[in-house]
């Protein structure tokens, strides 16, 4: 759940603004996307960890605080990160909701807040002229600080998110994604949804939010990602303003590593639609680990490529049993899932379940060479549009910084993607993927 504060630009400033991101989306390309991206890194005072990268293309800044403060943080609270998150920038010690909007828009002044299962986040996005981006960061720094939860925005926000968790009960997407990562995670923190149950989230108060935003929105557990047109000593002043009224605090143990299933698992969810909901699924693998770039490169030739990848030819091109069907890894702290999935009439599921497992178990015994090398040149030619704008690069360096990856992780990226060879992608594929233990889940009425 998050909060977006969106302001409208008059028009002599759209129009320049508007200009300026053309000419600078050209200069990305040749500076901070072809050539090495300068990162640089070190910690604040109180012990935050900065991320930073000058691009001075645009009058703009892109500023990311982002904490291990995401739903496996929850505890027993479920939904209680989601909706911290979700209350983040409508009051502080000083400031109503109404005048924290007023203030960031009044000034043309983009925030927002969001969570996941691993972190949770508070950005912003301001010019940089300083009497803009001097009161930008004024309130920016005192919504980080100091968020209050206050009962009736609470209560307002408690309903929404129950409005959502009924409406999820309704939609067998959602339904067989919540089956998946409870059957696959069991009792781990990531088992649960992010939104939490109707029941947890009633259970919660403005106390609780609190806690729970004292303990973890601290100095020590905080990555600071700043991407724009400010130089290395103007971004150490932000990223000291930005934490000083922040409590040191400390970072939390670290999460379980999930185990695994032991065997093949099914779970067949009952749901009045025409079509069924499928994902064949385990556990796959966490930032670090070392096979990481066979298995992405892999994972394009097997279903993360669109039209080209071996499962959309099976499953849909040959046989015409879906629209769309994909693959990813979706690795996190801890190993998170790697799934496939797809939609298929009621009376073809049986059919699309065994097109997959035979498309998973060819692919897993050999591929063309062809095919690998069509996959790296789109992968490598396509690499400079993954850091066409200070957006993107701010969220990449947010993940180095934030999962510990190495600074010239994105520089050594399409090198280290040409070198993947096809029994590079196999070894990996066989470590990794346990066929024989995976899980399968049905939501709808498959025949």
């Amino acid at each position: 759940m998050s909060i977006t504060y969106q302001i409208t630009f008059s028009t002599r400033l759209n129009t320049f603004v508007s200009a300026g991101i053309l000419m600078a989306l050209s200069l990305l390309f040749s500076t901070n996307a072809l050539a090495k991206l300068d990162i640089q890194t070190w910690h604040t005072s109180s012990g935050s960890k900065v991320m930073y990268v000058y691009a001075p293309e645009l009058p703009m800044v892109d500023i990311e605080v982002q904490f291990d403060a995401g739903s496996a943080r929850d505890g027993k609270l479920w939904g209680v990160s989601s909706l911290t998150s979700g209350l983040i920038g409508t009051a502080t010690n000083k400031l109503t909701e109404d005048q924290i909007s007023e203030k960031f828009n009044t000034i043309g002044v983009s925030f927002g807040s969001s969570s996941g299962r691993d972190s949770a986040s508070i950005s912003m996005r301001s010019l940089t002229r300083p009497v803009i981006l001097k009161s930008a960061l004024k309130t920016f720094t005192d919504v980080v600080s100091h968020s209050r939860f206050k009962k009736s925005i609470l209560e307002r926000e408690k309903a929404r998110l129950r409005l959502g968790l009924e409406q999820a009960e309704t939609k067998p997407a959602a339904l067989a994604s919540k089956a998946m990562w409870k059957s696959l995670y069991g009792e781990h923190p990531y088992a649960h949804s992010p939104s939490g149950t109707l029941q947890s989230i009633a259970s919660l108060d403005a106390a609780k939010l609190a806690q729970f935003y004292k303990t973890y929105y601290v100095a020590q557990n905080a990555v600071i990602s700043i991407v724009g047109n400010v130089k290395l000593q103007q971004a150490k002043n932000i990223a000291e303003q930005v934490t000083q009224q922040l409590a040191k605090g400390h970072k939390p143990k670290p999460l379980s590593f999930p185990k695994p299933l032991t065997q093949a698992k099914s779970e067949t969810i009952q749901f009045d639609s025409s079509q069924t909901y499928y994902s064949l699924s385990q556990i796959g693998i966490d930032r670090k680990d070392k096979d990481y770039l066979p298995l992405f490169v892999g994972n394009h030739i097997l279903g993360g490529s669109g039209f080209s990848a071996l499962l959309m030819q099976e499953v849909r091109e040959k046989r015409g049993l879906v629209y769309s069907v994909y693959s990813y890894f979706a690795p996190m702290k801890v190993p998170g899932p790697f799934v496939i999935g797809l939609s298929t009439k009621n009376s073809t599921a049986k059919e699309a379940d065994k097109v997959v497992k035979e498309t998973l178990a060819s692919f897993m015994k050999d591929f063309s060479d062809e095919k690998l090398q069509e996959i790296k040149d789109n992968l490598i030619g396509g690499f400079p549009l993954r850091m066409d704008n200070n957006g993107k690069i701010l969220g990449y360096i947010s993940m180095i910084g934030f999962y510990d990856l190495p600074l010239d992780y994105l520089d050594t990226f399409p090198d280290r993607i040409e070198k993947v060879t096809k029994q590079d992608i196999l070894k990996a594929w066989h470590r990794k993927i346990h066929q024989d233990k995976m899980l399968t889940v049905m939501v709808g009425k498959p025949q």
